[in-house]
């Protein structure tokens, strides 16, 4: 025997490994399918949207099998009462949140205007590009929606140009709950014109822009109010969807409001509050 396994080591030692790579797969694959609950009250619903039906409300540490995933919902079994339903996974999955809010299920997507070559509007004697500060505003909005445990979706997150016939695609795919557009205005005349306005299209985005534009009464900047313009990005998408204009990037006073952190933090807050209060009520 001990011959037999001196002649044949390297076919054993060939073996073992195939057998303990398999066996590691095969855990590996069934870790992959389970899930334990990390917040309390992750609602488990009739299908993979935050407005089905409420199934039950499930413990902090329950533990799930998944049985199969829909653009980020996950269809689950309870191992201990064998009950199925949905869950909203980067809800189950948060590592911060105790308890739910009311936007925790919602997927809201951010779109930071223009980006790459496409510079956008640009500040007198064009030394701050438009591009720039929508970015920064859509990343501060980001941060403090994914406080309330929001899946957050950017169409972009670096200074790259995306399509215009592009963006509505993720809030499509993903069946998002609002889109947001983020842009600076410009009169094309130097300190001619201040303020902010918001803009919709489609019918099913009249309450969410009335909502934002009340929350955006708190900016330091006058608030223009709203109005309807077949903007592409708001007019292509079958989702709610709005566009934001927070200044003027041409406006001396606008731009020192523009660039600076602390501005485009408190706008972030007012449309995460804004967001709040349109979710409760659809």
């Amino acid at each position: 025997m001990i011959n037999w396994i001196q002649k044949n080591k390297i076919g054993l030692s060939a073996l073992c490994l195939i057998v303990l790579t398999t066996f590691l797969l095969v855990l590996s694959l069934s870790a992959q399918n389970q899930l334990t609950t990390r917040p309390d009250d992750v609602l488990l619903r009739q299908a993979p949207s935050r407005t089905a039906k409420q199934i039950q409300s499930l413990k902090s540490g329950t533990k799930l099998t998944v049985l199969k995933r829909q653009n980020g919902w996950w269809y689950v079994k309870d191992a201990k009462d064998n009950q199925e339903g949905w869950v909203a996974s980067w809800v189950a999955n948060n590592t911060f949140l105790k308890k739910p809010t009311p936007l925790s299920e919602a997927t809201i997507v951010l779109d930071p205007g223009h980006g790459g070559s496409d510079t956008g509007a640009m500040s007198y004697k064009n030394k701050n590009y438009e591009k720039t500060y929508t970015l920064e505003t859509a990343r501060a909005t980001k941060k403090e929606l994914e406080k309330t445990g929001a899946r957050v979706l950017m169409t972009r997150d670096s200074d790259v140009v995306v399509p215009l016939l592009y963006i509505p695609r993720t809030a499509e795919k993903y069946r998002a709950d609002a889109q947001i557009s983020f842009h600076f205005d410009a009169s094309g005349s130097h300190n001619s014109a201040s303020g902010i306005s918001q803009y919709y299209y489609n019918d099913n985005s009249l309450d969410l822009v009335q909502t934002l534009s009340q929350s955006l009464n708190n900016l330091p900047l006058q608030n223009r109010g709203f109005e309807s313009i077949p903007y592409l990005v708001i007019k292509d998408v079958t989702r709610p969807a709005v566009l934001l204009e927070l200044g003027f990037i041409d406006s001396d006073k606008d731009l020192s409001y523009i660039k600076s952190a602390a501005y485009q933090k408190k706008a972030a807050t007012d449309i995460k509050n804004g967001l709040l209060d349109y979710i409760k009520t659809h």
